[in-house]
Parts: C-alpha cells; structure tokens; sequence
C-alpha cells in the first residue's frame, strides 16, 4: 500500500488510478517526440541537421494542430505541461507555440509556458544563415521573441 492510498484511506477516500489515452498532438506527446527525434530514438543514423528538421516537422504539426483545434480540444492540448526534451531551445519553442495559439484566442495561457525552463538564452535563430537573422528576429511572433526562439512568421506555416 503507497503512502498516498493511506492518506486517502485514513481522510475516509479510496484511491483509484484511471489511465487516459495520450492526445497525439498534446503539448506532452510533442514533447516527448522533439526529444525521441533529437535525441536521434527516431530514425537511428540520421545526422543531427536530419533530427533537428524532424523536431522542427513535429513542433510545425503540433502548432498546426492547435490552430484548428476547437476551444475544448485546444485546452485538453495544453493544460497538461509537458515533460522537458533536454533541449531549452525546443521547450521554449513549444511554450511559444502555446503562448502564442493562446493569445489568438484571447484565452489564459497555461502557466507552465512561463517556468523558466521554458526560455532559452542566448536568443536562438531558427536559421543557421546568418543573412535570415535579421529577418527572423523582426517578423517573429512575441510570444516566440519573448522565449527566445527566433524564427519569422513564414517559417512557423509549414516545414
């Protein structure tokens, strides 16, 4: 018996545990893809510019899954913080993504999009091109500028 079935026993509770199916594009099922894919547990071989891009793919399809989500699905989505990837750069990401579906439809944003965890520094560039730096820090969305994740509005549409 776990000493969380006695308390619940002893205030006149019974403890049960009921398992509820994973949404696959939740903020915790992306999280715990970013980290499968960066940490190369997908796609064994792949070089590390081949991981990145397919953290990026599943960052990419999970803010696209929120953007058509209805107002119930958008909150059974995000109200559960998701685990950490090992990889500031894409925990923030993901606050961002979050944070900023949230502001378009003018509801609360989670709180766990603003643990410090979730912001990375120094800024982050989506791009290695050096040319795109500028671009990117002025067309990136706030909440993306505010988590440190650098990245123009047009690379957020699709990968």
């Amino acid at each position: 018996m776990t000493l969380l079935s006695r308390l619940a026993e002893a205030t006149g509770y019974e403890l049960t545990l009921a398992l509820q199916p994973l949404p696959p594009r939740s903020a915790v099922a992306t999280a715990n893809r970013i980290r499968d894919r960066v940490a190369g547990a997908e796609g064994e071989g792949w070089s590390p510019t081949l991981r990145e891009d397919a953290a990026l793919r599943a960052a990419i399809d999970f803010k696209n899954a929120l953007a058509t989500a209805s107002a119930d699905d958008f909150t059974r989505l995000v109200d559960t913080p998701p685990g950490l990837t090992g990889d500031t750069r894409w925990d923030a990401f993901i606050a961002a993504v979050v944070e900023d579906e949230s502001a378009t439809r003018a509801v609360p944003t989670p709180r766990w999009t603003d643990e410090k965890v979730r912001f990375t520094r120094p800024l982050w560039y989506l791009s290695e091109n050096r040319g795109l730096h500028a671009w990117e820090l002025a067309t990136a969305p706030g909440a993306f500028v505010r988590h440190g994740v650098l990245a123009a509005k047009e690379e957020l549409e699709s990968v």
